[in-house]
């Protein structure tokens, strides 16, 4: 299945994406290091973490831009994640 994230913004190097309100870190390489598709902690109902960062939702708003990006993910039953 292909994911289409259409709303995110670049911070510290990576990539994150907005789908259905909630905010996800999207997958790729930097460097040697790959990082996994993954789901941002929120920060108390004032926002996200972003590793270790903590963004306000006014901050997290005037960061988004349009990235349109692609995300394809696996849901088998053949698979064990």
């Amino acid at each position: 299945m292909i994911v289409r994230y259409t709303y995110g913004f670049r911070f510290d190097g990576k990539i994150y994406g907005w789908k259905d309100k909630e905010l996800y870190r999207l997958p790729q390489m930097i460097g040697k290091a790959f990082y996994p598709l993954k789901k941002c902690a929120k920060w108390q109902d004032k926002g996200y973490y972003l590793g270790s960062a903590k963004k306000s939702f006014s901050q997290l708003e005037s960061m988004t831009v349009f990235i349109d990006q692609e995300v394809q993910q696996i849901e088998s039953e053949d698979c064990p994640f």
